[in-house]
């Protein structure tokens, strides 16, 4: 289930100089990982960027979740209560802009710090080379914030816990997986344009 969206992960990531670099089974290995994460981040980004009402994701253009909506079950309105307030209203306050976005979905990408993860990495060291990589170039980028990379990337553990809670939550998954290629494709053409 962690493959919810590995083929459009795929065409995203192999733009990436660094990505085609690596073997076919650890890029491989980082898109199924990395996969629910990047999905969550992705709705985070949409909702933000479409500027969705304060108790909404936006999965689409016309598909709302809200976490107070009685049409869904308690177990997705507390997923998307957890999104919105640990995810999205950071988001908004920190102000991200697409070139920071970006680095933050390649820090996503290139986690290694899971055990599966890790063991199905033929080249570990080498993917934990290009995620400092990414670390320090969004780090160069923040440098005249004093302390904004650290709200940046405060924003990683959220992620992994509302990707979890995804793939726990199939019914979740089928119902944004759905709509997630326009999503994510309309998202990542406004994020990517930096980078």
């Amino acid at each position: 289930s962690s493959g919810i969206n590995a083929e459009y992960g795929h065409k995203w990531a192999s733009d990436m100089p660094s990505f085609k670099l690596l073997s076919c089974n650890d890029q491989k290995a980082l898109l199924t990982s990395s996969a629910p994460e990047i999905l969550v981040f992705s709705i985070c980004c949409f909702s933000v960027q479409n500027k969705c009402g304060p108790d909404n994701l936006l999965l689409d253009k016309d598909l709302v979740i809200s976490r107070t909506s009685r049409q869904f079950e308690v177990a997705i309105r507390n997923i998307v209560s957890f999104i919105i307030d640990t995810i999205v209203d950071p988001l908004k306050d920190v102000k991200t802009d697409r070139y920071e976005l970006s680095r933050l979905r390649r820090i996503i990408l290139f986690n290694t710090t899971t055990k599966s993860t890790h063991q199905n990495l033929k080249d570990p060291e080498e993917v934990r080379k290009l995620r400092r990589t990414e670390h320090l170039l969004l780090q160069k980028y923040t440098n005249k914030t004093p302390g904004r990379i650290g709200e940046l990337l405060l924003l990683l553990p959220p992620l992994t816990t509302a990707g979890t809670l995804f793939v726990e939550h199939l019914h979740l998954e089928k119902l944004v997986g759905d709509t997630f290629d326009n999503l994510v494709a309309a998202e990542l053409l406004l994020a990517m344009g930096n980078g």
